[in-house]
């Protein structure tokens, strides 16, 4: 940790946990680990995807993704999203661990492409969440042409009277509810397998982990379920043991919520003006590759955004559009609205606002899971 002569004195209000969606494998040197309801149960790993013994259509869908091996995290978990009998699973995981391509290579896996009705759900916090989970699928399965996906998504209207034919439905809360329950579009009870990603935000977005217990309940009791979160808090733990029996738990390590390859700075800063002229200072320094700012608040990264436009900066503001087709530099956002963009030339982030919990405490995970945009400079 570098001292620079700024420093932001103020904490916001408590924010959503930061984790963005990576579509691709990657190396990494996470450690986990993995708690079994029976200790005594045999545990496997696997060193290739051709131990999954996947159809040959699947297979190739992965290596055409450039996924050459899985990664720690995916040794551990593949064999157990893809067991016979289907075993739950809770699981942490972080960015760039292929979490999004174990589960979704499970549903694919799991799903009987014979049969046109809907099989697996998944459920996603944010609509462009929701979008990006299914591109993956889509990718993954490009040669599995019995395989669909469909979006129970605000905006995708779906006539009254339709059967729906997808055998795999991803969402977020709100409008799988009222499809479930309110339209009827799909029989819960012929669902086999319940994918709940970004839990540590369903929590902490209003209605959404009620919902989410509601359409869990409706399931049969065979339905496996999984259920990832960035971290395990303990409202986070209250919530996954309603929505996960008798799971599988796998976790990193702690010495793994740790950084040493990102150089970190902070600046000493007397009051507002002095934050902001630092980041107009910082600005100027964005030579290659992105950046991205995150503030508390939506009101504060509208004020931001339009100061620092007015100033003469170019920059995005909380939508990703722009900034991931890199006709933008600078994304200004907040946590939530941060959800799914994956932008591998991030090479900055920005804490304008430091992130703290409900009890107005510092926030260490969500501030590593901020930096953890970069490897190279936080």
């Amino acid at each position: 940790m570098h001292i620079c002569p700024y420093f932001a004195e103020n904490l916001a209000e408590s924010s959503l946990l930061n984790k963005l969606l990576h579509t691709s494998l990657v190396e990494n040197s996470h450690h986990v680990e993995v708690l079994q309801q029976d200790p005594s149960s045999p545990l496997f790993s696997i060193r290739t995807f051709e131990e999954l013994h996947l159809k040959k259509e699947l297979l190739r869908g992965v290596y055409t993704m450039g996924f050459n091996r899985p990664s720690k995290i995916q040794a551990n978990a593949l064999p157990i999203l893809m067991a016979h009998p289907p075993q739950n699973l809770i699981a942490q995981s972080q960015s760039g661990t292929g979490k999004t391509a174990a589960f979704v290579l499970a549903m694919l896996s799991r799903v009987k492409g014979a049969e046109r009705y809907p099989q697996c759900l998944c459920l996603a916090p944010t609509y462009e969440l929701a979008l990006q989970i299914g591109h993956v699928a889509e990718k993954m399965g490009r040669f599995c042409n019995d395989i669909r996906v469909t979006y129970a998504v605000q905006g995708n209207r779906v006539s009254p009277g339709t059967v729906l034919e997808e055998q795999i439905v991803i969402g977020t809360p709100g409008t799988m509810l009222d499809w479930c329950f309110k339209r009827r579009l799909l029989n819960m009870r012929r669902i086999c397998m319940f994918v709940l990603d970004e839990a540590d935000i369903m929590i902490d977005t209003q209605g959404f982990s009620s919902q989410s217990i509601r359409i869990q309940r409706a399931l049969p009791k065979n339905c496996q379920m999984l259920l990832f979160s960035a971290t395990f808090k303990e409202n986070l733990w209250k919530f996954a043991m309603q929505i996960v029996s008798r799971p599988i738990i796998i976790k990193l390590r702690q010495e793994e919520l740790t950084l040493t390859n990102i150089r970190q700075y902070y600046f000493v800063c007397r009051n507002w003006e002095q934050k902001y002229e630092a980041l107009c200072n910082l600005y100027g320094s964005i030579t290659i590759g992105q950046a991205m700012i995150f503030c508390q608040t939506r009101r504060s990264a509208d004020w931001l955004s339009v100061k620092m436009i007015q100033d003469g900066h170019q920059v995005a503001m909380l939508t990703a559009e722009l900034f991931r087709d890199g006709k933008e530099k600078v994304l200004i956002t907040t946590n939530v609205c941060a959800r799914g963009i994956d932008v591998a030339q991030v090479t900055i982030v920005v804490n304008f606002s430091l992130p703290t919990n409900h009890q107005k405490q510092p926030d260490f995970e969500t501030y590593l899971h901020r930096i953890r945009r970069t490897r190279r400079f936080g």
